[in-house]
């Protein structure tokens, strides 16, 4: 099912954000969400022989099934 593959998703982003989401890396963590985001895309549009999914209907997927924004978690400086 869709949610429970976004929430597994959700998980490991939100891993991933904690362990490198420091002052100096949010251009790293932000690359890193954005490339889930088009392999996500991609692996759902796998599911059939023609392109069933655009970027639009996607944002729409995204907005019901929200995946995890990148964020600075730990501040180096203060």
């Amino acid at each position: 099912e869709l949610g429970t593959l976004i929430k597994q998703i959700n998980a490991k982003l939100v891993g991933h954000f904690r362990y490198y989401g420091v002052t100096d890396n949010s251009n790293g963590i932000h690359t890193f969400g954005y490339c889930v985001r088009r392999k996500l895309f991609e692996i759902l549009n796998r599911r059939s022989q023609k392109k069933s999914l655009t970027w639009e209907g996607f944002a729409k997927l995204t907005d019901r099934f929200p995946l995890a924004k990148a964020r600075i978690y730990v501040n180096i400086y203060g």
